[in-house]
């Protein structure tokens, strides 16, 4: 009877992981999507007379940074783009230390940011800390 129940117990965590894994993969998508729209925006908006030599060269790429988040149990480093939104990086975050991203706090010197923020307009820099608290119950 054990043995059934910690089979059931293991495929329900089983199942809780590919879950969370699949909502992370839905957020990543809907992430790229939004970051190709703006692209093409801005594409669009270039007039065919502007069209030169220049916007046939690779674009240039976007700036990105490391930023390390501390937790309890050490520094985690984590490459970021300076115009994205922190969620999808919370959602990592949360899932690598096994919680519901919704039960954490992140603060950024000091202050409580929110996951729709991004690195740009946080001023983050190179190497900058972030930290991470567990809501209480």
């Amino acid at each position: 009877m054990m043995l059934v129940r910690g089979i059931k117990f293991s495929f329900l965590l089983k199942k809780q992981e590919l879950v969370s894994f699949a909502q992370s993969a839905e957020e990543l998508v809907q992430d790229v999507e939004e970051s190709v729209r703006k692209t093409l925006h801005a594409l669009l908006q270039c007039s065919p007379q502007s069209a030169t030599k220049e916007t046939l060269e690779p674009p240039n790429e976007r700036r990105k940074l490391v930023i390390s988040i501390q937790y309890k149990d050490g520094l985690k480093q984590f490459r970021v783009y300076m115009d994205d939104k922190l969620k999808r990086l919370f959602k990592m975050y949360a899932d690598r230390i096994k919680l519901d991203a919704n039960n954490i706090v992140i603060l950024f010197d000091g202050d409580k940011i929110s996951s729709n923020s991004m690195p740009d307009s946080l001023g983050m820099e190179e190497n900058d800390i972030i930290e991470v608290h567990v809501k209480s119950s």
